[in-house]
């Protein structure tokens, strides 16, 4: 008997051995093996256990250190922002922003074997060739079908990867003409990629993004302010480079003051925000006095009158300032100061130079000639420039559009006879930002548009690998156009990396959420590329133009499309329109605030 127990034992103790060695050498081939796939090189990292957000990636071969490696969980990238890179120890850290990898969650990166013109020093003996999935092929009797050179052409060029710096080192320059009538931008940068997305981004006192115009970065860039509709306040400009990924860099927020009467009125600015004054500010021998309360509370400062001395005292910090009405005596903390003007009494209001108190607390002055307003600020504003702060406000849609030029939204609601089903599809890559701008404010009009009864429902796709079908995002029907809205204001342009997406597999996902008991059932698709084909791109799409055709007819679906007026995309999706009863529009009609 003890025999067999230890025969047992011996046995169970051979196995734990052979199963610690395998795991040990599963861990480490998975660590030093480099697999080759055309131009790029992959190197499978350990599993994710739900915990663990440190991997070590063993290249038998040195890389440069500025070498671009994207990381992915599961065949989803992750964006380049939420992990870094420590090339000399060589491991990737991911940011504890994101959750980390789940438990047996597969994870790669994939680095390309030049860079910037030089060739990585790759060992080709220890580069194993990639080894393909196996695809099932139906058989062909004709030639496949090529897609024209110009369509090769759009996918054929991989995205580089946006690298410029913001802030104060930011490429570009941003400038208000001397009149003040309009505004230029001028970018530095050499190899601008296609992929590449520029806007001047304008935000209010508040800090709210109000505008976004798009422009063209190869050239010097010129727009009239009027055109922007601004009322007389303070704002905030600053240039924005995006691309297709989602990674961006700005510069650094200028403020403009806008003064629609300038020829009436000086108007004052302190820290960004328009003062009101019961009496206007006015100018005596070159100094802009105004009432002495509101400026030096605007400043932080406590105030005290003395009505029989005719005294202002302001006092703010370790700083003490007294002024008399109609001397040009003032002291700062007991010393004398001569003011250009004195303080004056106008319509019973005391009046004081701003410039002196302001500067006399601290603060920078400046006079804009252009604007004819005084801005002040105490500190240098601080506006962010991400991504999270930029969803742009709403507009008052009536007073905006012209009814002789509706929008393509409510283009599309005039041809609803009957409550309908209604499924946006909408490409939410970073390039797509200004058309989901247009379709977050002009959704309501649409919803108000359409026939009573009608219901919505969202699908969002970006070009996602076939096994990483979450990336393809339902939002459910519904009647509630404010569910509507909310619906797409969850949608962030991000992602992206090639320049097809995946608009077919969004499609067919609309086609199989229409309710059974459908009477009517549209499909709006919005997107500014082309999209992948399983007939000319192997491997990235699992449906091709005319199965979705075959699809939508099938199934009565109306489909219209907001696409670019011509290019791979247009083509693509006339043929669905054309077959399906819908319309076809140009997306950039579809853009809020772009220059044309």
């Amino acid at each position: 008997m003890k025999l067999k127990r230890m025969m047992f034992l011996l046995s169970f103790l051979t196995i734990l051995v052979g199963l610690f060695t395998l795991c040990t050498e599963s861990v480490h081939a998975a660590n030093s093996t480099v697999f080759r796939d055309g131009d790029k090189l992959k190197l499978t990292l350990d599993d994710g256990n739900g915990v663990n957000r440190v991997f070590k990636f063993d290249l038998p071969f040195t890389i440069k250190p500025d070498t671009p490696i994207r990381l992915y969980s599961n065949y989803i990238e992750i964006p380049s922002g939420d992990f870094t890179i420590d090339y000399a120890n060589s491991t990737i850290t991911i940011a504890d922003s994101r959750p980390a990898p789940y438990p047996g969650s597969e994870n790669h990166i994939e680095l390309p074997i030049t860079v910037k013109g030089a060739v990585q020093s790759v060992d080709e003996s220890k580069v194993t060739p990639l080894a393909e999935e196996p695809k099932v092929i139906e058989p062909q009797v004709t030639q496949p079908v090529v897609e024209p050179k110009v369509d090769q052409a759009v996918d054929e060029s991989p995205e580089i990867p946006l690298t410029i710096p913001s802030g104060e080192n930011f490429p570009g320059t941003f400038t208000i003409n001397s009149s003040g009538t309009s505004f230029s931008v001028r970018l530095k940068i050499k190899n601008i990629q296609p992929t590449y997305t520029s806007y001047v981004m304008v935000k209010n006192a508040d800090a709210q993004l109000i505008k976004r115009i798009q422009f063209d970065p190869e050239t010097t860039f010129t727009y009239p302010l009027s055109n922007l509709n601004l009322s007389t306040g303070g704002y905030y400009f600053y240039i924005k480079m995006i691309d297709q990924s989602g990674n961006s860099a700005a510069s650094v927020p200028q403020f403009v003051p806008i003064n629609n009467n300038k020829a009436q009125k000086v108007e004052v600015f302190i820290d960004g925000k328009l003062q009101q004054y019961e009496q206007p500010a006015t100018s005596i021998s070159g100094s802009m006095l105004v009432p002495f309360r509101a400026v030096f509370e605007a400043l932080g400062a406590k105030v005290k009158w003395d009505g029989a001395t005719k005294t202002v005292t302001a006092t703010k910090g370790n700083t003490t300032i007294k002024l008399t009405v109609g001397s040009r005596d003032a002291y700062i903390n007991g010393k004398l100061v001569r003011l250009n003007a004195a303080p004056r009494l106008i319509n019973g209001k005391v009046m004081v130079p701003i410039r002196f108190v302001s500067e006399a607390l601290g603060a920078k002055v400046k006079w804009n000639i252009a604007a004819q307003s005084v801005v002040i600020f105490l500190a240098p504003p601080q506006v962010l420039t991400t991504s999270e702060s930029e969803q742009l406000m709403e507009e008052n849609e009536d007073a905006s559009e012209s009814q002789s030029n509706p929008t393509i939204l409510k283009k599309i609601s005039t041809t609803f006879s009957k409550s309908t089903d209604i499924v946006f599809v909408i490409d939410v890559t970073s390039s797509m930002t200004g058309t989901l701008d247009y379709v977050r404010q002009k959704v309501k009009g649409f919803v108000d548009s359409v026939p009573a009864g009608s219901q919505f429902a969202v699908v969002a796709f970006r070009d996602i690998n076939l096994k990483a079908d979450k990336d393809l995002e339902f939002l459910e029907f519904t009647t509630d156009k404010n569910k509507l809205k909310g619906n797409l204001n969850m949608l962030r342009p991000s992602a992206g990396g090639d320049l097809k997406e995946s608009g077919l597999e969004a499609i067919q996902l609309a086609i199989s959420k229409f309710p059974k008991n459908s009477n009517s059932k549209t499909i709006i698709f919005i997107t500014d590329a082309p999209v992948h084909d399983k007939n000319t791109d192997l491997g990235k799409a699992r449906f091709s133009v005319d199965e979705i055709n075959e699809q939508l007819q099938k199934n009565g679906v109306i489909f219209n499309a907001i696409v670019p007026a011509n290019g791979p995309a247009n083509k693509q999706m006339k043929k669905l329109v054309d077959t399906n009863k819908g319309a076809l529009h140009d997306i950039k009609d579809a853009k809020l605030n772009l220059a044309k």
